[in-house]
Formats: C-alpha cells, sequence, structure tokens
C-alpha cells in the first residue's frame, strides 16, 4: 500500500529522530489504516514490537510515561496492570524487611520501579493515537518533548497521530518532528472500506457511491459508514414496494443520504438549516439572480444539494440526523419513481435508456400526440415539460424529427391558449407553480409566462368563489381565513358591499367571530410589511361599517360591527404611521 511504504521510508531516515507526525481529520481512516495495514508492515519491516494505544484520556506525563510501560511489559495499555508487577516486587522487598518496613517500601519503591523499567525501554516503535483529544496543552507539550527525547537516546522510533489543525501548539510540533504524513484514502479505496463493512456486492449501489462521494469531496469514513448504515435500512424497505423503479429509487435516496449526512456531520450544519436551505433554493435563486451577495451557508447547501430537484423531505432529514425512522408511506415521502406509463419513462433519461428500440419509437410517437391532442385538459406543466423532453431528443440528436424542430415546438409553447390547461388549486395568495428543471431555458421562460396567465384566471375563479362564500357564511370560509389569510391582504378584493351584505346575512357569533379574527390578523406590529395594499380599502371599509351600524341601530351586531369598525381604523393608522416614519427617515439620512 502507498501509504505503509511512505511512512516506512520516513522511519528509515535517520539523519533526524524518528519521530513522525500522521495528520488527517477526524474520520478520514487513520485508525482503521493503522490497525488493518500499518502495524503489521512495521513489524514485519523493522523487527521490532510495535505498540499502539490511543493519548485519550492522558492527564499528566506520569501518566503518559505509566502507560507506555505498562504496553510494554504486559501488552496491555491499561495502567493497572504496571500496579500488579511492582506490587510482585514490593512484596518480595518486604519480606526481606519484615512487616514495620512494608509502608515504607511500598510508597518509594514503586516509583523506583517504575523508573527502572521506563529507562529499560529499547527496540521498538510507539504509535500514539488521538493526541489533539488531551485538553492540556501543557501536558500535550511534554508528551512531545518526551516522544523526541526516546527517539533520540533509544533505538524507538514514534509515531503520534493527530488532527493538525485541531492542535495550537505549532512551534512545538515544528521542534518534535523531522517529517510529517498527510494521510488520507483516495475515494475508491474508501468504497473499498465501505465495500468490506457493509459487504456490499451490488455494483450498481458501490458505483453510486463513489459517484457522490467524489463530486462532494467527501472522505470521512465515519460519517460515510453512517449514510451508508441508513441507506441499508431504508433499501430494505424500498424493495418491497411494488411499482417502484427500484434502480433509480435507490440512487435517488442514496444521493440525499450522503449529502443530508455530509452537510450535518462533516460541515456541522443544523437540520433546521439544511431544510430550510433546500425548502427556499428555489425562490432565494430568482430572488437573488441579478445579485451577487449571496449568504455563503447558503451557497455552500445549495451546491450540496444541487441534484436534488426536489426539496428535501422533513422525515428522511430527521431519520438521518436523530435517527428517528417516521416514515408513513415512503412512495410518496420520498417521492420513488413508479413505473408509469411509456411517455413517464420517455420524460426520463434514465428511463429511456432502458427502452428497447420498438418501446422507444412508439415513445417518440406518444410525445408527438400528447403535443397535439386538445381533447382534454391536462395540468399546464406535464404539457410543457413534453414539449421540453422533445426538444432535449431533438438537440441531443436523439431522433430526426421531420415533424417537429425545435423553431415549432417553440411557437407552439408561445401559441398554446391557457384554456388547454387545468387551473391549479391555489392554497394562498403567494402560491405559485413555478418549476426550473427544464432541459430547454426558452420552453421555462414560455412556461414561466403561461403560469403567470394562468394564475391570474385561478386567483380570480379562486376569488369569486370566495366572496361567494364569504357572504353566505363566515363558518363556510373561516378555516380558509386561519389557515391562509392571517398575513394575506385580502381588503383590497374585498370591496364594502361585499363585506356589508355579509355583516347583513350573518349571524351574531359569525359577526364576533369575524371581529376576532381581524383583531389577531392586525395584532402584531409590523403589520404595514404585510398589509399596506390594504390601507385605503380599510379606511372606505369603516365609513361603510358606520353607515351600517347607524342604520340597524342596535343590538349585539350593531356592538360587533362598531368593534370591527375601530380595528379598521386602528390598523389603517398604525400603518399610516409606520411609512409616514419611514418617509421621515430616509429623508434624514
Amino acid at each position: 500500500m502507498k501509504q505503509v511504504k511512505q511512512i516506512i521510508e520516513l522511519l528509515e531516515d535517520e539523519s533526524f529522530p524518528q519521530v513522525v507526525l500522521i495528520d488527517g481529520a477526524w474520520g478520514s481512516g487513520k485508525t482503521y489504516f493503522i490497525r488493518k495495514s500499518l502495524i503489521e508492515a512495521l513489524n514485519s519491516k523493522f523487527k521490532q514490537s510495535v505498540f499502539y494505544f490511543s493519548l485519550y484520556g492522558i492527564s499528566s506525563i506520569d501518566d503518559f510515561r505509566d502507560k507506555i510501560i505498562s504496553l510494554s511489559m504486559t501488552g496491555d495499555e491499561n495502567a493497572s496492570s504496571l500496579g500488579k508487577i511492582a506490587t510482585k516486587i514490593i512484596d518480595g522487598a518486604a519480606n526481606l524487611v519484615g512487616e514495620k518496613g512494608v509502608g515504607a517500601i511500598l510508597s518509594g519503591a514503586a516509583g523506583a520501579y517504575k523508573y527502572s523499567l521506563y529507562s529499560t525501554l529499547d527496540n521498538c516503535i510507539f504509535i500514539l493515537d488521538d493526541l489533539e483529544r488531551i485538553p492540556d496543552e501543557n501536558v500535550i507539550k511534554n508528551i512531545l518533548g518526551e516522544c523526541l527525547n526516546l527517539a533520540e537516546s533509544k533505538n524507538i522510533k514514534v509515531l503520534v497521530v493527530a488532527n493538525e489543525d485541531k492542535l495550537d501548539c505549532k512551534s512545538d510540533l515544528e521542534k518534535v518532528f523531522a517529517d510529517k504524513y498527510k494521510f488520507g484514502f483516495t475515494h475508491e479505496k474508501i468504497v473499498d472500506i465501505l465495500k468490506q463493512e457493509y459487504k456490499l456486492s451490488d455494483n450498481k449501489i458501490t458505483n453510486e457511491i463513489i459517484l457522490n462521494i467524489t463530486s462532494l469531496d467527501s472522505k470521512n469514513i465515519r460519517v460515510l459508514k453512517r449514510s451508508i448504515a441508513k441507506f441499508l435500512r431504508i433499501k430494505r424497505e424500498i424493495e418491497n414496494i411494488e411499482n417502484v423503479i427500484v434502480d433509480q429509487a435507490l440512487s435517488r435516496v442514496l444521493a440525499d443520504i450522503i449529502r443530508i449526512c455530509y452537510a450535518r456531520f462533516e460541515l456541522g450544519y443544523s437540520k433546521e438549516m439544511i431544510l430550510d436551505a433546500t425548502n427556499t433554493r428555489l425562490l432565494r435563486h430568482v430572488a437573488n439572480k441579478d445579485n451577487d451577495d449571496v449568504d455563503s451557508d447558503y451557497d455552500v447547501l445549495d451546491n450540496i444539494f444541487n441534484n436534488s430537484i426536489h426539496s428535501i423531505n422533513e422525515k428522511l432529514l430527521t431519520y438521518c440526523c436523530d435517527g428517528l425512522f417516521e416514515f408513513d408511506n415512503l412512495t410518496i415521502e420520498l417521492n420513488l419513481p413508479i413505473k408509469g406509463t411509456l411517455i413517464d419513462s420517455m420524460k426520463s433519461p434514465w428511463a429511456q435508456n432502458r427502452l428497447t428500440d420498438e418501446e422507444f419509437s412508439k415513445g417518440v410517437t406518444l410525445l408527438e400526440e400528447f403535443m397535439e391532442d386538445s381533447s382534454t385538459k391536462i395540468k399546464m406543466y406535464e404539457w410543457f415539460e413534453v414539449c421540453d423532453t422533445y426538444i432535449y431528443l431533438l438537440e441531443n440528436r436523439i431522433i430526426d424529427s421531420t415533424k417537429y424542430s425545435k423553431d415549432t415546438i417553440l411557437k407552439m409553447c408561445h401559441d398554446i391558449s391557457i384554456d388547454r390547461f387545468l387551473l391549479p388549486e391555489i392554497n394562498s395568495y403567494y402560491d405559485r407553480e413555478i418549476r426550473s428543471e427544464f432541459y430547454c431555458h426558452d420552453v421555462l421562460e414560455c412556461y414561466k409566462n403561461k403560469n403567470k396567465q394562468l394564475m391570474v384566471l385561478a386567483k380570480s375563479n379562486k376569488e369569486n368563489n370566495f366572496t361567494k362564500r364569504f357572504i353566505k357564511s363566515w363558518f363556510n370560509v373561516q378555516d380558509e381565513a386561519h389557515q391562509s389569510l392571517m398575513h394575506t391582504p385580502i381588503y383590497q378584493n374585498l370591496d364594502g358591499d361585499i363585506v356589508r351584505k355579509a355583516l347583513i346575512n350573518w349571524s351574531n357569533e359569525e359577526v364576533y367571530e369575524f371581529v376576532r379574527f381581524n383583531k389577531e390578523r392586525y395584532k402584531f406590529s409590523n403589520i404595514y410589511d404585510y398589509f399596506a395594499i390594504e390601507i385605503e380599502s380599510l379606511k372606505n371599509l369603516a365609513e361603510k361599517l358606520e353607515m351600517l351600524s347607524n342604520e340597524l341601530g342596535f343590538g349585539l351586531k350593531v356592538a360587533n360591527i362598531s368593534e370591527l369598525r375601530k380595528c379598521f381604523i386602528d390598523s389603517s393608522s398604525r400603518m399610516e404611521f409606520a411609512i409616514e416614519a419611514q418617509n421621515t427617515a430616509q429623508s434624514a439620512s
């Protein structure tokens, strides 16, 4: 092995004390390499005893010496073994001086005996691991000095294993170590280790692992072991689900798991940050496309998850980060690819290459028929996706069509009427069905423009439907209002006559609940950021409500209407005050 050969060459150089630092990051496989390869090779090459132990838990130079003596005498790094040896010697001495002298011999002879043992150490190799895990820097310095002393005065070689980046005593390191070896496995070797550890015999899986870790440049074996262990649990579940395209599903899930574990455990991002970054990636891209000032953490996470066209599922994130397997339906929650129609296969390069020539030819015909058919309404995205797929086939010389060219398809995209498409459901004012995973930029831009038109129509239909239900009963729209409209401006679209009709038609209880809704809606301090567009509407509504209150005269409904009027006046006044203060501040600056 290359690493073994290079380390042996460093130890063979006798022009300097044979103290070598093996430097490597946490999880890089240093300990695995030492136990599996290096110890045996050193023993064979130098014909010297090799003693390996961790420095974790060492608190003083005496503790360090005791551990070395114990290890060299017994092969056991537990210092208690040294005590057993010393006790036998002391007991022998005690027999000579009688019971009266035992205490004195026990207190002095053990130390002398240990020193005698330590002074006879020779002709061996010590491998000291986890130097950076000693909390006291002075103890680290003393140990480094002791290592140098042993190598200079004895036929002793010392290999110190550490993550140099985590050590502060840089000057001491320079004095002690004549040579440093930067340790690291190749991605291929890491995959070999994982294959052995988890008995991975499926080459498709190991190929996917190396693709992912190479793209991330991830070499932390501990983190990758965690990733593979998590993946294998889900793999067993997926393989038992009917109608799932298993290879594609496993590839996608493996990539997500490796990336989540890399971001969480190797780079240290929180679960919440990862989720927020993946959920907001598209919106931030649109918002910042002309802005170079991008948050660096978001930028790093965007690069990690750039192959995921969908947001990372929160349950998968929890499973990877916290170990909680809380999935109810893996197919839906992980958006697993399902064995679908031939046209579904045509939209996926993965699936395309698994079709026979006859199936592929038929699939091309189905794409053409789908673009041409206007007999039934379909989802807008699906139609544009088929157009984009066809252009992909043309531009990559997969097909040679005499029927369509890129220009004719783009013309179809520009000319198609939005009446051809199903209206999308709108859960709130801010909902948008904007997607970016198109091959052709021109198709994407056309889709965005058509989608805006469709959303306007859908919004108008929704508002008309909401208005009808609103006038009939507050209870018809109450749940929707609480869930979707607490931070969404609405009164610019509900004029005074609509609200008047509703209040007259509603029961006292409904009016009371409507007042409560509005008071809570305008309760927070920065309402201007959300409802500035409503200011004039609220002022007009307040006038209408005063007129209605006077018409009705007395009663519970009148009292509630008066409360609603006060709420609207107060809210519009607060927002106008905020605008004035903002303008004043801008003028002053």
